[in-house]
């Protein structure tokens, strides 16, 4: 999701990287699934807002509107659109005035406390290290040329 070219994750120490690079794609992803999170939450509540806002805003167009009915519906409309670019649920925009702007320093301090924490990098090793080997025991029970026994009947 958030794998721009112009960002700078910091990167796990040396001797918390595996030669493949899992860990820190392992804690990216976390990163990534929670940051969506945050922005389905925000996306959501925007939403429940905006449903309410345009009823009315349609109601008092018919009602104020003159010869423009529709230019408060239209006001909640540019607001949804500005709240739909800052919020940037996808990621589309790179950064530039997103929610990711208040986001990042957030991540850069996450992600150095994982590289620096004595504790959380104890902690990272072993879950990767038992990450890895659910990796391994799945990777060798699907290997090609491998039937199962069930599938022999």
């Amino acid at each position: 999701m958030d794998n721009h070219p112009d960002s700078e994750d910091p990167t796990p120490s040396a001797d918390t990287v595996q030669e493949d690079g899992t860990d820190s794609s392992r804690l990216q992803l976390l990163w990534d699934v929670l940051v969506f999170q945050f922005k389905l939450v925000a996306d959501g509540i925007r939403d429940v807002f905006l449903s309410p806002i345009s009823i009315i805003s349609a109601i008092m167009g018919l009602i104020a509107g003159g010869d423009k009915p529709d230019r408060y519906f239209k006001q909640v409309l540019r607001l949804g659109r500005r709240t739909e670019l800052f919020i940037n649920l996808f990621g589309y925009r790179r950064h530039i005035g997103t929610s990711d702007d208040l986001i990042e320093p957030l991540k850069k301090r996450v992600f150095a406390e994982a590289q620096n924490n004595p504790w959380v990098t104890r902690v990272g090793t072993d879950l990767n290290r038992k990450l890895d080997n659910v990796n391994a025991s799945i990777a060798s029970k699907n290997k090609p040329g491998d039937t199962d026994k069930s599938d022999a009947s």
